[in-house]
Order: C-alpha cells, then structure tokens, then sequence
C-alpha cells in the first residue's frame, strides 16, 4: 500500500505562487516606468550663440541642434566676474521677450504670430535693436533702482536714457550705471546669455563679450 505524504506540497506551491506574483509586479512596475519615461519630454538640444554691441544691438543665432518652439523660449542674461564680485548674483534676469524682432523689424514673441513663425529653428538669427538694449529696457532688474518712472530719475540729474542710452549724466547711481552693458566703459567685459525652457532646463549657455 502506497502513502503519498502532502505535507511537502504545500511548502512548494506557496514559493511558486510567490515567485509568481513577483514575476507580475515586476512586469507592471517595468511597464509603468517606460510609459512614464514616453510620456516625459526630453529635454531639447540647441546650442544658441549671441553676440553684443554697444553700437550695433544683440543678435541671438540657432547654430544647430533641435528647434524649439518659440513660446517655450527663456532667454537670460547675468553680469560676468568682471562686472564686480557677486555680480551675478543680482544681475540675473530674462529678457523681455517682446524687445526681439525678426532681420525685418517685426516682434517676433507677440500674441499673432508673425509670418507664420512658431520655432527658432537651425540658422536663425533674432535681433534687439540698440535702443531696446537701452539698460532700462534690456536690463530692467538692474535700471529699476534708477527711476521714478520711464522718464524721471532718482538718481540726482536728469538721466535721458531715452535720447542718450550711452550717456550717463547721474551723480548717484554709479554702481549701477557699471552694471549696463550700453555703457561704453563695460566694452570687453563678459556677460552670460542662457536659452532654457519653461521648465528650467537649461538648452544652451556662453559667455558674450561686449563690443563697441
């Protein structure tokens, strides 16, 4: 008469059905994080160059890499080393995005699109004029200090910026005169322009050297 004795099935069916169980919750975990991964944008590639003058305006080129849609663009600007210690640290802002137009003189960043324009694709270039390079336009965080309003200043003496953007005619506002880039006197120090998007991912980064 044969016995068959259970008592070690049990044991076995129980470490299978655990390994079981594990097999699926990994597959469902693996599944959800590539779906994740394919629902998350990646980050987009360009590398965006500009240059600065104080005669001539800023220009801003697409040199290569991925177009980025225009209403995702953040440009941003911060004084380099040679501006001061820390200058950096109080000098970072974005810039305006309706100060830039196309080679034409059209705003590029407004409500209508112009010319059907909706990236900054390879080979672009975009364009501030030197007047909107005015410190007071351009560099807003850094001219607000200076006035009571566009056209009065607080800074001792009549300070037209509209008429003369390189002319400083203040006698209390030196430290912050040196922080314009329109100011003659900063020809060959450095500024950092960054193009990032909304979320702050960072798409390019260099250095710009003021020119005459």
């Amino acid at each position: 008469m044969n016995i068959r004795d259970n008592n070690a099935v049990s044991p076995v069916v129980g470490v299978m059905m655990m390994l079981v169980v594990t097999i699926i919750i990994a597959a469902v975990v693996s599944a959800f994080g590539s779906g994740m991964a394919d629902s998350q944008s990646e980050a987009l590639q360009a590398k965006i160059g500009a240059t600065f003058s104080v005669s001539g305006g800023m220009t801003i080129t697409h040199d290569g890499g991925d177009a980025i849609p225009l209403d995702d663009l953040v440009l941003i600007t911060s004084n380099g080393n040679g501006f001061g210690p820390n200058a950096e640290k109080v000098t970072t802002q974005k810039i305006d995005l309706t100060l830039i137009t196309d080679k034409d003189g059209n705003q590029v960043f407004s409500t209508n699109s112009v010319g059907g324009k909706s990236s900054f694709n390879p080979g672009d270039t975009l364009y501030i004029t030197p007047y909107n390079c005015t410190c007071s336009l351009l560099q807003y965080s850094v001219s607000a200090p200076l006035f009571d309003d566009i056209h009065g200043s607080k800074c001792g003496a009549p300070w037209d910026w509209e008429n003369n953007p390189t002319t400083y005619e203040g006698t209390n506002c030196d430290a912050l005169w040196m922080l314009c880039f329109r100011n003659p006197d900063n020809v060959g120090k450095v500024f950092t322009f960054k193009a990032s998007d909304r979320n702050g991912n960072i798409i390019s980064k260099c250095d710009v050297k003021i020119t005459s």
